[in-house]
């Protein structure tokens, strides 16, 4: 029972250090709750706090409204209940994000625009993975190893929910749920003796995620909006689902013709060149 407590006193300090507080506010916060109404003496014991430091962190907590003194010599303390403190970082971060947006809004009109930008990281490449597929309207077209596939499920379920058309070309085999799955069914232990993992993900033809899909923090990945750099994308993609359609005796043009609607009809114009040549 307490390694469950300690485990969750952890999991609480470190999210309140994400919302802005430091270690020792979570500490003391946590005593507080525990046993109040406190003095500085019996917090700096309690939580771990030294007394030289015990009364600017409740000083800093009084003005956040964490806490309240309810004596004067000595001062003892008692804490906000938690159901209040949720209420608390809400209404705070959510005015906090609206003046965030409104700012960034008005600076919008000033800011160049960016086209294509770089994520580090593979959580980073996951992030801005789901991002792309739940914003998509439309269409959804990618290829991408197993083990992306399955991070990913759910915001390839929200889209198809949403009545997006979904289509994932994978050399292993995926789930079904997910969408149209064009997939040879090799396994990854296989095919990471000779590649490395990487995603293409294209959402309704204007915007693509192109990059690696190494678990690590090095992994580099482009989210992008330049028309040449998503054409490549889908022409990528276009070979990978012929040779599929191909190897597999399926015909696979409605897909192709989906994917590349809004680009030249290079077939046509190659037929009516060849014909007149």
């Amino acid at each position: 029972m307490a390694q469950l407590l300690e485990l969750e006193e952890d999991q609480i300090i470190r999210a309140m250090k994400e919302l802005g507080f430091t270690v020792s506010d979570a500490r003391v916060y946590l005593a507080l709750l525990g046993t109040h109404p406190a003095t500085g003496y019996e917090l700096a014991a309690s939580s771990g706090v030294p007394r030289s430091a015990i009364y600017n962190v409740l000083r800093r907590l009084d003005k956040l409204g964490l806490v309240n003194s309810i004596n004067e010599k000595p001062a003892r303390y008692v804490p906000l209940s938690p159901q209040n403190l949720v209420q608390l970082i809400e209404s705070r971060f959510s005015r906090t994000v609206e003046d965030l947006k409104s700012s960034l809004e008005s600076l919008s009109a000033r800011a160049p625009e960016v086209a294509t930008w770089t994520s580090r990281g593979y959580t980073a490449m996951l992030d801005r993975a789901r991002d792309l597929i739940t914003g998509a309207e439309k269409t959804v077209f990618a290829a991408l190893w197993k083990r992306e596939a399955e991070q990913l499920t759910t915001p390839f379920r929200q889209a198809l929910a949403a009545g997006v058309e979904v289509v994932i070309f994978s050399f292993n085999r995926l789930p079904d749920d997910i969408g149209e799955t064009l997939c040879y069914g090799i396994a990854e232990d296989k095919l990471e003796k000779y590649w490395r993992h990487k995603v293409i993900i294209i959402s309704d033809q204007q915007r693509a995620l192109i990059g690696g899909a190494d678990q690590s923090n090095d992994n580099r990945s482009v989210v992008t909006e330049e028309s040449s750099l998503v054409e490549m994308a889908i022409s990528n993609l276009v070979l990978d689902i012929t040779l599929f359609g191909q190897r597999t005796e399926r015909d696979l043009s409605k897909i192709i013709t989906g994917l590349t609607s809004h680009l030249a009809p290079i077939e046509d114009l190659v037929s009516e060149a060849l014909d007149n040549s």
